[in-house]
């Protein structure tokens, strides 16, 4: 990562939401306003060259049809795994959440256009301090006002740990939090998984975490998925961001239990494309038995 600047994941979520908001017809799965903003884009020709750029990027590992379906499947998974967070956030926050901590927060814009959302939540957004850097900027120079129960709190993974983190951020271990960790495990080693499930296990039940994970190609819905999440990992590391570590449904299921979790979920795609496409599932283009979001509450 270089200074002040956000991760090229970061960047790439980011302009894949951009994409859904302005060209993705009705019902849109996320309205991410702000996406392009953050992102720096100044408009729709910006992020569609940069869409481009990754197009290609995915069609020298396999072949431009593949990469066409590919980079759809990730525009659609970042905006379902936002969706179903700030829908479970909703329902936490009438059942008395009053903290919202963005793991890994990247160019999350959840509290710069969900006012209502957030309103009565304190936002915590935890992210090594140059991306934090960089999207600060962006906003100032954007004219989005940063609202006054957001709270930035720098993680450097080889210097801290996430609960000293927390503590100096101002984060309240006595209160009911909703952890949103999106497109940050893979990213992690085994024992820095365990070891952040840990510290959020450790606060009231009430809480919970929504997560995407990877999984290994075993446990992968189909030979196309299978090919795709390669794809993406020889992409992530020509970024410098390598997958470290993936997990089956049960063998996440088992980190959470062991960790302190109540319970886990792992919705599929099926219920996605029912619950925000009227059940068109051919237009996600996903398996519909696929699952790579769970939700592991305290």
């Amino acid at each position: 990562m270089e200074d002040g600047k956000p991760s090229q994941t970061a960047l790439l979520v980011a302009m894949l939401r951009a994409r859904h908001y302005m060209d993705e017809p009705e019902p849109k799965i996320l309205r991410d306003s702000l996406a392009a903003t953050l992102a720096g884009a100044p408009g729709e020709a910006h992020v569609h060259g940069y869409l481009d750029q990754i197009h290609t990027a995915f069609s020298g590992l396999s072949d431009a049809e593949t990469a066409t379906l590919f980079v759809r499947q990730l525009e659609h998974s970042v905006c379902i795994r936002q969706r179903l967070l700030e829908e479970e956030l909703a329902i936490a926050k009438a059942a008395g959440a009053t903290q919202l901590v963005v793991l890994g927060a990247g160019l999350d814009s959840t509290a710069y256009r969900e006012f209502d959302l957030c309103d009565g939540l304190t936002v915590f957004e935890v992210d090594h301090p140059a991306s934090q850097k960089w999207k600060q900027m962006r906003l100032v120079d954007s004219g989005v006002d940063i609202p006054d129960n957001v709270s930035y709190v720098p993680f450097d993974f080889e210097n801290t740990t996430l609960a000293d983190a927390l503590e100096a951020g101002g984060v309240s271990r006595d209160e009911i939090t909703v952890f949103s960790w999106m497109g940050v495990q893979m990213y992690l080693t085994d024992d820095a998984v365990k070891g952040t499930l840990a510290v959020m296990a450790g606060f009231p039940p009430g809480s919970f975490v929504v997560m995407d994970f990877i999984q290994p190609d075993y446990d992968t819905a189909s030979k196309t998925e299978i090919n795709s999440v390669e794809d993406l990992r020889k992409i992530v590391s020509k970024m410098s961001e390598p997958f470290k570590s993936q997990y089956s449904t049960q063998e996440l299921a088992a980190r959470f239990a062991k960790a302190g979790f109540s319970s886990s979920e792992f919705p599929t795609v099926g219920e996605f494309a029912d619950r925000y496409l009227g059940g068109d599932k051919a237009r996600l283009q996903m398996t519909p038995g696929a699952q790579y979001l769970a939700i592991g509450r305290v």
